[in-house]
């Protein structure tokens, strides 16, 4: 475990020194589409992916957001970046994918090993995940709430202001849908 905290601690200090990716913003009108968490129609699941937390101290349980800017996959493909305070919200083709997160421009995970996720997405579902630094596992992407049209989910399902929305900037349309 010490061994762990030690190399979270440096992914951290490396993450708040690394460089930050350029967002590829949402349009206006496609954030009021979707800055309200609701399902999509049938012919798509939608993703939305935040960065996430990491343990604030190894002897504590207490969580902050981390600074450690995301690069995303999708079946091994590389989809696109997410920095702190972003969410990325991407419409997929629906099916089974495995997803992971590795810090930005690190296609190795020579800092820390991505655990996979791996979940069928079903048309009409919307799904809030988050990249996360967990330990002893470290980076990690953790499912939140899923949205569907009979589970509309909690009454303020809206992404916080405080969260910049961007697209995905290199999704191939085997997976993501415009």
């Amino acid at each position: 475990m010490r061994k762990f905290a030690l190399l979270v601690a440096l992914a951290l200090a490396v993450g708040a020194c690394q460089p930050r990716s350029a967002p590829l913003m949402a349009t206006a009108d496609y954030e009021q589409q979707v800055r309200r968490i609701a399902a999509p129609p049938s012919d798509r699941a939608r993703l939305y992916i935040f960065t996430g937390k990491h343990q604030a101290h190894a002897l504590l349980t207490t969580y902050t957001l981390h600074d450690v800017t995301a690069d995303l996959y999708v079946d091994e493909t590389k989809i696109g970046t997410v920095n702190p305070k972003e969410a990325m919200v991407v419409d997929i083709v629906p099916g089974r994918y495995s997803l992971h997160w590795l810090p930005l421009n690190n296609t190795e995970g020579l800092l820390l090993k991505s655990k996979r996720f791996e979940t069928e997405f079903a048309g009409g579902t919307a799904h809030v995940l988050f990249a996360n630094i967990e330990p002893p596992f470290g980076p990690e992407i953790a499912p939140g709430i899923v949205v569907t049209p009979t589970n509309p989910g909690p009454a303020n399902n809206v992404i916080p202001p405080l969260f910049k929305i961007v697209r995905p900037a290199s999704c191939p349309p085997t997976i993501c849908l415009p």
